[in-house]
């Protein structure tokens, strides 16, 4: 915290910092919520390692689903 960082980041070099495996399900409207969060920021600044994991999800999604996810843009 004294180097600046926020509490979040200070966290990811505590112990518990450890690889971690999820599964989600979700429909289209939570994904859409989800990526707006998570990759688009919405409501705030995403943590990084969070906007790390959900922009190359959302790129997928793009291409997959373009009618669905076309219009979430990254703007950084």
């Amino acid at each position: 915290l004294d180097w600046g960082c926020t509490p979040q980041e200070a966290r990811s070099v505590l112990p518990n910092s450890l690889k971690t495996e999820i599964v989600v399900t979700m429909n289209l409207r939570e994904w859409r919520h989800f990526f707006n969060l998570r990759a688009l920021g919405t409501t705030g600044k995403p943590h990084p390692q969070m906007k790390e994991l959900a922009l190359p999800l959302l790129n997928e999604f793009k291409e997959a689903l373009p009618e669905v996810f076309g219009d979430l843009e990254v703007k950084d």
